[in-house]
């Protein structure tokens, strides 16, 4: 007999795998699971009849594929779990609903200015619009809500211990949330926009080791290493957009002087050429461009990028960088002139080429990835739901 701590681990193996084949459109039955987990055929059709009957997963019509037995397709359940994804940003603050299976079942967005003056008002938004969410989906039990930020959090209790893009600091985001009637009794956590926006590129790169760059109102980013998003001792991990390029230099809303987030962020461009603050930023570039030179202007992005690439090329011992944000419709442009600083600067060179490339082009990817890391309690532990379930079983 399996121990329990054995069985956690097959079940959750069973429903990762199910997942991956979900997302990339791979018919799966027990048999392919099988294979894939290198677990036992048996093994494999005892944990999947427990998680059918738990409705974390369901069976298609049968499908007969070549001269054999016909194969019983397996897909994570549809439209049986809530997962709710927030995002607070400059300009917004939005909500989404996803299953187990990752399709949407409810989503919203209202676009407002968020300051420290107008913490609480988004706050009380966002609790607003997770009830919106909830009552949209359906009467589904939630797993959990994630709440991304463009900030750093402090690990034990979801303070936003400073978020310059929001002129937040120790903003107590999930006290308050938790203290909503929408929220009552749910699990909430926040976490950086970024390391939840890089999960959406992780889906489309299965196993590799990059560094994750992305260009918005600030500049965050993320390290992965074979697939893991690497966190640090804080959850603090690939703050590049706080790497100095200019010691000295110009000053950043961190309050520290010659960051790279004072360079090429969005506010810090804009703010320089005197540009109105409706330009959206999928727009900053071609609007800079009016005011200067545009090789003036993928010049001193693509430099400023490259020295802090080169920085934590030498550190990490990578070579793929993925452009994210405003940054990824201009990652032909940027490619050459961060190839030509990272060359003088970057010890990786001498292994070989430095991949520079553009992300998958997810709309939204903090809020998606929020509610992706939402329904991460219920891969990393199936039993929990399972036994959840019973009482609802017919």
């Amino acid at each position: 007999m399996q121990s329990s701590h054995l069985r956690e681990h097959n079940l959750s193996t069973v429903l990762l795998a199910l997942a991956a084949s979900s997302a990339a459109s791979t018919v799966t039955s027990r048999a392919g699971l099988a294979k894939h987990t290198r677990l036992t055929k048996p093994t494999v059709s005892k944990l999947v009849e427990e998680l059918v009957d738990a409705s974390l997963v369901e069976e298609g019509e049968p499908l007969s594929v070549g001269a054999g037995r016909p194969i019983v397709p397996l897909t994570p359940a549809r439209g049986t779990l809530l997962a709710i994804g927030v995002e607070i940003a400059a300009d917004h603050v939005a909500c989404l609903g996803v299953d187990l299976a990752g399709q949407v079942l409810s989503h919203c967005i209202e676009y407002r200015k968020v300051t420290a003056t107008s913490a609480d008002a988004a706050i009380d938004l966002a609790a607003e619009l997770v009830g919106r969410v909830r009552a949209e989906a359906g009467d589904l039990p939630v797993v959990e809500v994630v709440v991304a930020v463009p900030g750093r959090i402090a690990p034990d209790d979801g303070r936003v211990l400073s978020a310059p893009n929001l002129d937040w600091t120790e903003v107590p985001l999930v006290g308050r949330l938790l203290s909503h009637p929408e929220l009552a009794g749910l699990a909430v956590r926040a976490q950086n926009d970024n390391r939840l926006s890089v999960l959406t590129e992780i889906d489309h790169r299965p196993g590799e080791s990059f560094i994750y760059l992305r260009g918005s109102t600030g500049i965050g980013g993320a390290v992965v290493l074979d697939g893991t998003l690497m966190t640090g001792v804080n959850g603090w991990a690939g703050e590049f957009g706080h790497t100095v390029i200019e010691p000295g230099g110009a000053l950043c809303r961190c309050g520290r002087r010659g960051c790279l987030e004072a360079y090429v962020s969005y506010h810090a461009l804009r703010e320089r050429a005197g540009l109105s603050d409706d330009i959206l930023i999928e727009d900053l570039v071609d609007a800079l461009a009016l005011t200067r030179d545009r090789a003036e202007v993928i010049g001193m992005i693509g430099r400023s990028l490259g020295l802090a690439i080169a920085n934590a090329l030498n550190v990490l011992d990578l070579t793929t960088v993925v452009l994210s944000g405003y940054l990824a419709p201009i990652a032909d442009e940027l490619e050459p002139v961060i190839r030509r600083t990272v060359e003088q600067h970057a010890l990786a060179i001498e292994a070989g080429p430095v991949l520079i490339e553009r992300s998958d082009g997810q709309v939204d990817p903090a809020l998606h990835g929020a509610a992706r890391a939402a329904l991460q309690p219920v891969f990393n532990a199936p039993s929990a739901w399972i036994a959840t379930s019973r009482p609802h079983l017919p």
